[in-house]
């Protein structure tokens, strides 16, 4: 029972913990139903039920940040047209030196 009881205020700590620092780091405009300072604050006072009804009802849509730094989807070059045109002015200009 001592375990059980163990495993379960470790699993409410760290719950509680990532619920907090995915509130606190989400974009205070795209937060819903609530402002993101009043989400904070409920994830942080009722430990297990504030950080669920923020993932269920007042994270942001899923905008895909595309990595770490939101610098957007990642493209494979073949795929990226500003990549293929550099590569062909490239081209061209090595040719053209010849």
């Amino acid at each position: 029972m001592t375990r059980l009881a163990i495993g379960i205020i470790v699993f409410v700590v760290v719950f509680g913990v990532f619920t907090t620092v995915f509130a606190a780091s989400a974009n205070k405009a795209e937060v819903r139903l609530l402002p993101k300072w009043l989400w904070v604050l409920l994830c942080l006072l009722v430990p297990f039920f504030g950080g669920l009804l923020y993932l269920m009802v007042g994270r942001p849509f899923g905008t895909d940040p595309g990595g770490l730094g939101g610098r957007g989807k990642t493209i494979a070059p073949d795929d990226d047209p500003n990549f293929l045109r550099d590569i062909s002015k490239r081209l061209r200009k090595k040719n053209d030196d010849k």
